[in-house]
């Protein structure tokens, strides 16, 4: 009996030297899937909390267009002044100068014209026109916003065709998601 107590006991001090280092191996297999799994977690954070900030930008400036102050004959709202503001609702969150491109149109007719038809996308597409009273006017905001986390970008980018889109990903590269936001009105009768 006291021979079969100690080999039961020498085969349990075996068996938890066996496992001595059993955790730090699962913690080295487990670790990098995990540390990608929150690195992609938070960017899906990020890149919702920025669309949602964008949309309320663009909802919020475009009221001042629908109501007649960035018409105001006192004190107009200017394209840079109109981009700046909406800007300034992402909570400096972006690179606003080099990736916010806003259009303001009026009287739309037909489709509205792709800002990077021509495979570019530069302050050159970003037309400017707040519009008379009773007009119909749309706003458009487009942010670039780049993807790190690696494998996510390859889910989450915006396909761009290399040809037609080649000088868009030599400015901003290949691995970019574009956030969109839009809002369509017609003016009020404010004069």
């Amino acid at each position: 009996m006291l021979q079969t107590l100690r080999r039961r006991l020498r085969d349990r001090l075996q068996r938890r030297k066996a496992t001595r280092g059993l955790a730090a191996v699962e913690f080295a297999i487990i670790a990098l899937p995990f540390m990608m799994m929150l690195f992609a977690l938070v960017e899906i954070m990020m890149i919702f909390f920025v669309q949602t900030t964008l949309e309320a930008g663009v909802a919020e400036e475009a009221r001042k267009i629908r109501t007649g102050q960035a018409q105001s004959t006192t004190a107009p709202i200017s394209q840079a002044a109109f981009k700046t503001a909406v800007c300034g609702r992402m909570y400096g969150l972006g690179d606003c100068a080099n990736r916010l491109f806003v259009t303001v149109q009026s009287n739309p007719t037909g489709p509205l014209p792709d800002p990077w038809a021509d495979g570019n996308l530069n302050s050159s597409d970003e037309a400017y026109q707040p519009a008379n009273p009773g007009e119909l006017v749309v706003v458009r905001a487009y942010y670039v916003w780049p993807l790190l986390t690696p494998g996510l970008a390859d889910v989450f980018k915006t396909p761009l065709n290399s040809g037609t889109h080649a000088s868009m990903i030599s400015t901003f590269g290949a691995s970019n998601r574009i956030l969109a936001a839009a809002a369509a009105f017609q003016n009020e009768p404010f004069r």
